[in-house]
Protein backbone atom coordinates (compact mmCIF):
# COMPACT_ATOMS: atom_id res chain seq x y z
CA UNK A 1 0.00 0.00 0.00
CA UNK A 2 1.36 3.47 -0.66
CA UNK A 3 1.82 6.25 1.37
CA UNK A 4 -1.05 7.71 -0.47
CA UNK A 5 -3.80 4.75 -0.63
CA UNK A 6 -2.90 5.25 3.54
CA UNK A 7 -3.55 8.47 3.93
CA UNK A 8 -6.83 8.19 2.28
CA UNK A 9 -7.63 5.16 4.49
CA UNK A 10 -6.50 7.00 7.86
CA UNK A 11 -8.73 10.24 6.30
CA UNK A 12 -12.09 7.80 6.18
CA UNK A 13 -11.27 6.63 9.36
CA UNK A 14 -10.34 9.33 11.28
CA UNK A 15 -13.32 12.04 9.85
CA UNK A 16 -15.07 9.57 7.47
CA UNK A 17 -17.64 11.80 5.41
CA UNK A 18 -20.88 10.15 6.83
CA UNK A 19 -21.15 10.73 10.88
CA UNK A 20 -23.51 8.41 11.39
CA UNK A 21 -25.60 5.20 9.67
CA UNK A 22 -29.24 5.25 8.99
CA UNK A 23 -31.39 3.95 11.93
CA UNK A 24 -31.85 0.52 12.49
CA UNK A 25 -33.99 -1.76 14.55
CA UNK A 26 -33.31 -3.84 17.12
CA UNK A 27 -34.14 -7.88 16.40
CA UNK A 28 -34.36 -8.99 19.57
CA UNK A 29 -33.49 -7.47 23.38
CA UNK A 30 -29.93 -7.13 24.06
CA UNK A 31 -27.61 -4.77 25.82
CA UNK A 32 -24.74 -2.62 24.59
CA UNK A 33 -22.36 -0.55 27.52
CA UNK A 34 -25.27 -1.18 30.66
CA UNK A 35 -27.85 -0.16 28.25
CA UNK A 36 -30.75 -2.30 27.29
CA UNK A 37 -32.10 -2.25 23.97
CA UNK A 38 -35.32 -3.90 23.50
CA UNK A 39 -36.93 -5.59 20.62
CA UNK A 40 -38.19 -3.11 17.61
CA UNK A 41 -36.38 0.01 19.37
CA UNK A 42 -34.69 2.27 17.11
CA UNK A 43 -30.36 2.16 17.09
CA UNK A 44 -28.36 4.35 15.22
CA UNK A 45 -25.13 3.52 14.47
CA UNK A 46 -22.12 6.24 15.00
CA UNK A 47 -19.70 5.44 12.46
CA UNK A 48 -17.46 8.33 13.71
CA UNK A 49 -17.17 7.00 16.68
CA UNK A 50 -16.92 3.11 15.90
CA UNK A 51 -13.61 4.12 13.82
CA UNK A 52 -12.47 5.88 16.98
CA UNK A 53 -12.75 2.44 19.10
CA UNK A 54 -9.46 1.79 20.99
CA UNK A 55 -9.73 -1.86 20.60
CA UNK A 56 -9.67 -1.67 16.85
CA UNK A 57 -7.35 1.19 16.47
CA UNK A 58 -4.27 1.69 18.74
CA UNK A 59 -4.09 5.76 19.64
CA UNK A 60 -7.08 6.16 17.64
CA UNK A 61 -7.53 10.07 18.34
CA UNK A 62 -3.78 10.27 16.60
CA UNK A 63 -3.80 10.73 12.67
CA UNK A 64 -1.29 8.08 11.49
CA UNK A 65 -0.94 7.32 7.80
CA UNK A 66 1.31 4.42 8.14
CA UNK A 67 -1.41 2.69 10.47
CA UNK A 68 -3.38 -0.32 9.00
CA UNK A 69 -6.74 1.72 8.86
CA UNK A 70 -8.62 -0.97 6.67
CA UNK A 71 -11.78 -2.08 8.07
CA UNK A 72 -13.01 1.33 9.25
CA UNK A 73 -16.38 1.98 8.83
CA UNK A 74 -16.65 5.34 6.41
CA UNK A 75 -18.81 3.31 3.65
CA UNK A 76 -20.49 1.18 6.21
CA UNK A 77 -20.52 -2.50 6.29
CA UNK A 78 -22.40 -5.58 5.11
CA UNK A 79 -25.72 -5.06 2.93
CA UNK A 80 -25.51 -1.08 3.75
CA UNK A 81 -21.94 -0.84 2.33
CA UNK A 82 -21.74 1.95 -0.15
CA UNK A 83 -21.60 0.28 -3.72
CA UNK A 84 -19.59 3.86 -4.81
CA UNK A 85 -16.62 2.66 -2.01
CA UNK A 86 -13.93 2.20 -5.05
CA UNK A 87 -14.74 4.99 -6.92
CA UNK A 88 -14.82 7.44 -3.77
CA UNK A 89 -11.28 6.24 -3.00
CA UNK A 90 -10.31 6.48 -6.30
CA UNK A 91 -11.39 9.73 -6.42
CA UNK A 92 -9.81 10.55 -3.38
CA UNK A 93 -6.06 9.36 -4.74
CA UNK A 94 -6.35 11.36 -7.74
CA UNK A 95 -7.53 14.89 -6.09
CA UNK A 96 -5.59 14.30 -3.04
CA UNK A 97 -2.44 13.12 -5.52
CA UNK A 98 -2.92 15.72 -7.79
CA UNK A 99 -3.05 18.81 -5.52
CA UNK A 100 -0.30 17.15 -3.72
CA UNK A 101 1.43 17.54 -7.13
CA UNK A 102 0.72 20.86 -8.08
CA UNK A 103 0.81 22.66 -4.16
CA UNK A 104 3.49 20.66 -2.73
CA UNK A 105 4.07 23.25 0.03
CA UNK A 106 0.43 23.88 0.94
CA UNK A 107 0.02 23.74 4.89
CA UNK A 108 -3.06 24.74 7.15
CA UNK A 109 -3.17 28.59 8.07
CA UNK A 110 -4.87 29.34 10.62
CA UNK A 111 -7.77 26.92 12.70
CA UNK A 112 -10.05 25.11 10.51
CA UNK A 113 -13.31 25.95 10.51
CA UNK A 114 -16.32 24.38 12.10
CA UNK A 115 -18.05 21.50 10.40
CA UNK A 116 -21.67 21.96 8.92
CA UNK A 117 -24.23 20.38 10.45
CA UNK A 118 -25.57 17.43 8.35
CA UNK A 119 -27.23 14.14 9.06
CA UNK A 120 -26.21 12.04 6.14
CA UNK A 121 -23.11 13.93 4.48
CA UNK A 122 -20.50 15.96 6.12
CA UNK A 123 -17.64 19.03 5.48
CA UNK A 124 -16.12 21.85 7.08
CA UNK A 125 -17.54 25.01 6.40
CA UNK A 126 -14.03 26.46 5.72
CA UNK A 127 -10.01 25.25 5.97
CA UNK A 128 -7.58 28.10 5.40
CA UNK A 129 -4.54 26.69 3.69
CA UNK A 130 -1.17 28.55 1.80
CA UNK A 131 1.11 27.02 -0.41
Amino acid sequence: MSLLDGAVEEMLRYEGPVENGTFRFAAEPLEIAGTPIERGDPVMVGLTAADRDGERYPAPDRFDIHRDARGHLAFGHGIHYCLGAPLARLEARTAIGTLLTRAPGLALDGPPGDWLPGMLMRGMRNLPVRW
